[in-house]
């Protein structure tokens, strides 16, 4: 095993006609061979054989590589979360 999907087809915030990735991940050592977006490939393809319309996940602003997949795979962001630190 190279890596795991995690997928939901019922959004957490009940999204109608929306599922979720819960997680999806890659062993390091895998990691640029194809195989995130071999998996992302089998999961929309699963979700769309349950009829379900889109396919939304949450990614780190940082995660820049799983952006790129994400990106490059026809995914847009859609909600942006922010955050300020109120102690130093």
């Amino acid at each position: 095993m190279v890596g795991t999907l995690w997928i939901g087809l019922t959004h957490p915030r009940r999204t109608p006609d929306c599922a979720f990735i819960y997680d999806i991940e890659v062993d390091q050592e895998h990691q640029g061979a194809g195989y995130g977006r071999a998996l992302l490939a089998a999961g929309e393809d699963a979700v769309r054989a349950e009829g379900v319309g889109s396919l939304e996940l949450n990614v780190f602003g940082g995660n820049t590589r799983a952006i790129g997949l994400y990106e490059s795979s026809g995914y847009t962001v859609v909600t942006q979360q922010m955050r300020k630190a109120l102690r130093s």
